[in-house]
């Protein structure tokens, strides 16, 4: 597998990095403001590729409680962070991919969306948070948003989470943060953004939304 795609892809197998069997690993919450954030609280996105007005007609309503996307705090945190990671908004430690299931001590076992699904809210105890599947048009609520998972079947798994602004924006691997599908247009849907990456990165199965509280 070419260098660029082994950092773009965010599943570690069991047993292909040691640490993945401790039940408890290094881990710093990004500090973040946790008062309500508005709309304006993400920096400015620009699209490589305009397509705005259908854009925003799809754009999930907000709760107010979104991290903003912000490359200022994520830029030094980039090999410290993979989707999982980075949808939980938290760290872990230089070159490690945080798996589903990694914090309760048992990863997922298969690349299904019950199996992630299952691991990740093994997880959430230990993080101090939790996660509940969604819909398109339910309002989160106090300290919320929202996230949603995506499969490359038979090869990956992949998270994004609702920014402050409405868009939404991911982190593939130990790679920059960004705001933009596989054809550069802003993420106001991941159900119908553009989730095709190449190299087997296509991102076909729709797995759902889901709702992080924390």
């Amino acid at each position: 597998m070419p260098e660029e795609v082994q950092l773009e892809v965010n599943y570690r197998p069991a047993g292909f990095d040691s640490t993945l069997n401790k039940a408890v690993l290094p881990n710093n919450d990004i500090p973040i403001n946790e008062t309500q954030y508005s709309q304006n609280s993400s920096e400015p996105k620009e699209d490589s590729k305009k397509s705005v007005g259908l854009q925003l007609l799809e754009t999930m309503v907000t709760g107010g409680y979104e991290h903003p996307y912000d490359t200022s705090v994520w830029a030094p945190l980039t090999d410290k962070a993979n989707c999982y990671a980075y949808m939980l908004n938290i760290s872990t430690y230089s070159g490690h991919k945080l798996q589903p299931g990694e914090k309760a001590g048992n990863i997922f076992s298969s690349l299904t969306t019950t199996s992630i699904i299952n691991a990740a809210q093994a997880d959430m105890p230990y993080l101090s948070k939790s996660i509940r599947s969604s819909s398109y048009s339910e309002v989160p609520g106090y300290r919320e948003y929202k996230v949603a998972l995506v499969i490359a079947p038979n090869y990956d798994y992949h998270w994004y989470r609702q920014d402050a602004d409405g868009g939404w924006s991911h982190k593939r691997g130990l790679t920059a943060i960004d705001f933009r599908d596989a054809s550069g247009i802003s993420i106001r849907n991941p159900q119908t953004a553009n989730r095709n990456y190449g190299n087997g990165l296509n991102y076909s199965t729709f797995s759902g939304l889901y709702i992080i509280k924390y």
